[in-house]
């Protein structure tokens, strides 16, 4: 939270809190005695309401965290599979299964003959000293402190497809020098080149790590690093991490330092493998997500034109991005202020007033990408693909934009016991898929790290990553802090692609009518 005094009706999401920034609130505060959950904390999101609630516990030592939470540590053993050490190969420290998401991910890309599918990349541009060694040294360290960077898959030699964990890998580095490369516009089409060529280039999956690094020296003191990883690594979270950590290890190695990174905490991936497989079981679970799709019926969304001639080189990457206009995202702000909710909520309320308008329906159903991060000391820190996507099911149009807007955020909060229980459960027991869009807001403040580097100053983010929905609508606060991004994107060989821009037209006028006064009543749907 921000240092300055809180007081007791103080909102921790007026102060700028999200579920990220919980953790670490959540762990101290159970460090304390105070047996507080994510649940708790959405519940009531004041000090004042937080102590009541925490009144009521008679003995808050005792207190079980909530359901779906991760175990630490050995706990996890119990859960994962043991498996015959002959069959683990020579140089393998750990094996535990997949994430359901990670399967599922697997799954997409061995079908589908898009090289771009769930491949992530980033890049910035960095004004420092150039030093390879420290770059390659920065590399080395992250890999032995992220078990993820060093995991390999195997779907085939075990009983159920397991990840395996390396004691050793070593990130891939290309480097180039364009030092007569002066103009923006040729940059770009250098960097565009090894883009192009890296996203074509496959991975093996036997072959940690699933990551590699590009540097393009431009001059002597700036150079653009790019990144590539395998979705099935790393969340956006974890790949803005590990972006930030790079960068702050490379900016201490300049200063003939380094262990400039925060000591790593004592949950593993795993751990989060192994909650998950727990809430699979759960009948309480499973209940609550049947329930809530009880009678949904799936949002249609226009067929693709399977005569239009377009050969596929460019799907998903529609037009319709655009940076919203800074009066709508301040107003978005004051409106998740004066509800105390988070503001991912006006844009999700936004996003579903949209959806229901393009479709002409009131019953909206829309995928949400959510962080399943257990709430435990240090999980923000931690690497690796801690989402899952799971249906936000709203009635749009029954009351004003501040009664959508609570909606949203109740809905979201009823959510939490059962975030971590698998997309691809509900979807087998819902009998077909209960959304064809997803929405997914992203602040990845981890980078807000890099603006007291000593050494080193980044700019000119940008990222790009290819799902397997039809429709992606994501919004974004910009890593360089330069405002809020909308992104439509569709999958033309699923639906049309002239639903971007009227997509992200919709959004833009829920947005103008819920920050004007959102006091008036929703419109519905024509």
């Amino acid at each position: 939270m921000p240092e300055h005094r809180i007081g007791p009706d103080d909102n921790y999401f007026a102060l700028g809190g999200d579920s990220i920034t919980a953790l670490r609130l959540i762990a101290e505060a159970r460090t304390a005695g105070v047996p507080l959950s994510l649940e708790q904390l959405f519940l009531h999101p004041t000090i004042g309401e937080l102590a009541a609630a925490m009144a009521d516990i008679e003995d808050p030592r005792a207190a079980e965290p909530a359901e779906g939470a991760s175990a630490t540590g050995a706990a996890s053993t119990g859960v994962l599979a043991e498996l015959d050490p002959a069959l683990v190969p020579e140089g393998v420290e750990a094996a535990y299964p997949l994430a359901d998401l990670q399967l599922g991910i697997l799954y997409h890309v061995e079908l589908s003959d898009d090289s771009r599918l769930y491949r992530d990349l980033t890049s910035v541009r960095v004004t420092s000293d150039w030093d390879e060694a420290a770059l390659r040294g920065a590399l080395d360290v992250l890999c032995g402190r992220h078990e993820i960077l060093r995991t390999s898959f195997d779907l085939a030699e075990f009983d159920e497809p397991m990840q395996l964990v390396h004691r050793v890998a070593t990130v891939p580095l290309e480097v180039e020098e364009a030092f007569g490369v002066l103009d923006e516009r040729a940059q770009e089409v250098r960097l565009r080149a090894w883009w192009d060529r890296e996203s074509a280039t496959a991975f093996d999956l036997d072959a940690p790590p699933l990551l590699r690094a590009h540097v393009v020296r431009w001059s002597a003191d700036t150079f653009q690093l790019s990144l590539s990883v395998h979705h099935v690594l790393l969340d956006g979270w974890s790949f803005a991490r590990f972006t930030t950590e790079l960068l702050v290890e490379y900016d201490s190695r300049l200063g003939s330092g380094g262990g400039a990174l925060e000591r790593m905490p004592q949950i593993r991936y795993r751990d989060f493998v192994a909650a998950e497989q727990r809430l699979r079981e759960s009948r309480e679970a499973r209940t609550f997500w049947r329930d809530l799709l009880a009678g949904a019926e799936p949002l249609s969304v226009p067929e693709a034109d399977r005569d239009d001639g377009d050969d596929g080189d460019d799907r998903g990457q529609g037009p319709a991005t655009l940076l919203l206009p800074a009066e709508l995202t301040a107003g978005a702000r004051r409106v998740a202020d004066e509800l105390g909710v988070p503001v991912k909520s006006v844009y999700l309320a936004a996003h579903l007033w949209a959806l229901g308008t393009w479709r002409g329906v009131t019953d909206v159903v829309s995928g949400l990408c959510g962080n399943g991060r257990p709430e435990t000391e240090g999980a923000d820190l931690l690497l690796g693909l801690f989402l899952n996507v799971l249906p936000v099911r709203i009635e749009i149009a029954t009351g004003t934009w501040a009664d959508l807007v609570r909606a949203v955020f109740d809905a979201e909060r009823q959510h939490l016991p059962f975030r971590a229980y698998p997309l691809a459960r509900i979807q087998r027991e819902f009998g077909r898929p209960p959304f064809a869009v997803m929405f997914n807001y992203t602040d990845f403040h981890a980078s807000d790290a890099l603006h007291g580097l000593r050494h080193v100053t980044v700019d000119g983010w940008r990222y790009e990553d290819r799902t397997n929905f039809p429709v992606l609508v994501e919004v974004n606060r910009l890593q360089d802090g330069e405002g809020v991004e909308l992104s439509v994107r569709v999958d033309p060989d699923e639906t049309s692609p002239a639903g971007e821009a009227r997509v992200a037209e919709l959004f833009v006028e829920a947005l103008t009518a819920l920050t004007g006064d959102v006091k008036r009543p929703v419109p519905k749907p024509s």
